[in-house]
């Protein structure tokens, strides 16, 4: 059966830096201290105010057409990961696709759903490419989630950073490519993590910008994210390997036949414990989170471009990658790494 693959990621990180230091003014010294041993997050980087997550994938989209020497009138499919979209409508994909310049032949559309976005927009792309219906794809990703947080949140504050990315998807050679995929969802816990006003159910009012105070001092509105961390930790440590499972199983892999493990780079205590479940060797994960921080649906392109700059994604290598988070929602797959991907370039 025909596959598609991955031929190549260009990453965008937000252009501004919130530094430790800067938190550790605004929160405190021993505040910031527990988010570096156990969040592994000591700067994360940021948008400044009036840039969109359509400008992130935007500058990456360019800057992969320039480097592969891409033209855009051969994409065929777009397909842009946001929650941050520039409108209610039009989707935002259709901006994009007036700004890249693409053809009027190119479907275009958003998919918001956040830390798993990513693998759910490659599990779309790739099966619109094996069916026939794109056989160039594009998928972006872009958010400015640190624009959504409260700056007195220091639950919070401390972990979101922006970025954007671009990927380009065609046809793989026989035997490589997407081997398969996993998806889910748990409708039940979406309260755990959401923005709770601004659209149809809860719409832009004056009480939405009265501030309020937790028990552990995180100043918030109704407009700010809102993350319930313990729920959230819970919910990964159960869904994920449960998922890894299910899809090693669908595939007829092992552990052992994985090369190396991505995970949504959330926060490093929660990736080092499902390591340590799982019984990962660490020379088979990689993290990319300190100086960047948690980019929602951004972490898994950066964390796999970042992989394949130091030298761990070969030819031949099984790579699986797995986001899980708001919804709660969660998507993993195996990539089998082909011969005829471009060479990627820092």
């Amino acid at each position: 059966m025909k596959s598609s693959c991955i031929l190549a990621i260009e990453p965008e990180l937000g252009a501004e830096t919130l530094s430790y230091e800067e938190l550790e003014q605004r929160f405190g010294v021993e505040a910031m201290q527990k988010v570096l041993s156990g969040a592994g997050i000591r700067n994360r980087r940021v948008a400044p105010r009036g840039t969109c997550g359509s400008d992130l994938a935007f500058n990456a989209a360019t800057r992969l057409f320039d480097k592969y020497n891409v033209d855009p009138q051969t994409i065929d499919l777009l397909i842009f990961c946001t929650q941050s979209p520039d409108y209610w409508m039009p989707t935002t994909a259709c901006i994009l696709h007036d700004r890249l310049k693409l053809n009027t032949q190119c479907a275009a559309f958003d998919i918001n759903l956040g830390c798993s976005q990513y693998v759910y927009a490659l599990s779309v792309a790739h099966s619109m490419l094996i069916s026939g219906l794109a056989r160039r794809a594009l998928v972006l990703t872009g958010d400015t989630m640190s624009q959504a947080v409260h700056p007195k949140d220091r639950a919070v504050v401390p972990l979101m950073g922006d970025a954007g990315s671009a990927t380009l998807l065609g046809e793989a050679s026989e035997g490589a490519g997407f081997l398969g995929f996993e998806l889910g969802t748990d409708g039940s816990g979406y309260r755990y993590l959401m923005i709770p006003a601004g659209a149809a159910r809860q719409p832009w009012t004056a009480e939405a910008l009265i501030e309020s105070t937790d028990a552990e001092g995180n100043v918030r509105a109704a407009q700010n994210l809102y993350m319930n961390g313990v729920a959230i930790f819970h919910f990964a440590i159960s869904a994920v390997p449960r998922t890894v499972q299910a899809l090693l199983a669908k595939l007829s892999l092992a552990m052992s036949d994985i090369d190396l493990f991505l995970f949504h780079q959330a926060n490093k205590y929660m990736i080092d414990y499902l390591i340590k479940k799982m019984k990962i060797p660490l020379e088979r994960t990689h993290m990319y989170l300190e100086n960047v921080g948690n980019t929602s649906g951004s972490t898994i392109p950066l964390l796999l471009a970042d992989a394949w700059c130091e030298g761990k994604v070969k030819p031949g290598a099984n790579v699986l990658a797995i986001g899980f988070g708001v919804g709660l929602s969660w998507a993993a797959t195996v990539i089998r790494w082909p011969e005829n991907v471009y060479e990627f370039v820092r």
